[in-house]
């Protein structure tokens, strides 16, 4: 059934060795190179998804962080302007203030020197329709400048009293 053929077998295992050293020499190390290189592109490439990450990771923590900064500025900045906001109304309401009493002064003083001149005037006015009065009176007439010393001595005796 089976015939082997010492020989046959021998060269077969022959060329089969020398198969396996010259596929061993020009195939196989090229081939394992191949692999190899591939497998440190893939080791490269997962390295560099992980510095990648670990960066982006870094970078998200620090926009977090500069944000948390920029939103603590603009609350310490509206802080700062509710406040100077405030003083300046402050300002404002002591610089009406001031004006009013400005105001107010003024007017009185004003009033003061009205009422000053309504006296005057009521004075003179007195003092005529008394002198009109006397000389109708007694119908005649003094001298004029010594009744109106006599009339306005009694109206400073009046107003005297009147100050009581």
């Amino acid at each position: 059934m089976l015939q082997l053929d010492l020989q046959q077998i021998l060269s077969q295992s022959i060329a089969f060795l020398l198969l396996l050293l010259v596929l061993r020499r020009f195939a196989w190390k090229p081939l394992l190179g191949v692999l190899d290189a591939r497998r440190q592109k893939i080791e490269d490439d997962l390295r560099q998804a992980a510095q990648q990450r670990a960066e982006t990771i870094r970078l998200q923590q620090e926009l977090d962080q500069r944000l948390g900064q920029i939103d603590q500025e603009a609350r310490t900045k509206i802080q700062q302007a509710i406040i100077e906001g405030k003083r300046v109304a402050v300002e404002v309401q002591e610089e009406a203030r001031a004006h009013a009493r400005t105001v107010i002064a003024k007017a009185k003083e004003t009033v003061d020197l009205e009422i000053a001149k309504a006296r005057v005037t009521l004075r003179d006015q007195v003092t005529a329709m008394t002198l009109e009065a006397a000389q109708r009176i007694l119908q005649q007439k003094l001298d004029a400048p010594a009744d109106r010393r006599l009339i306005e001595a009694a109206l400073d005796e009046l107003e005297r009293q009147g100050r009581r």
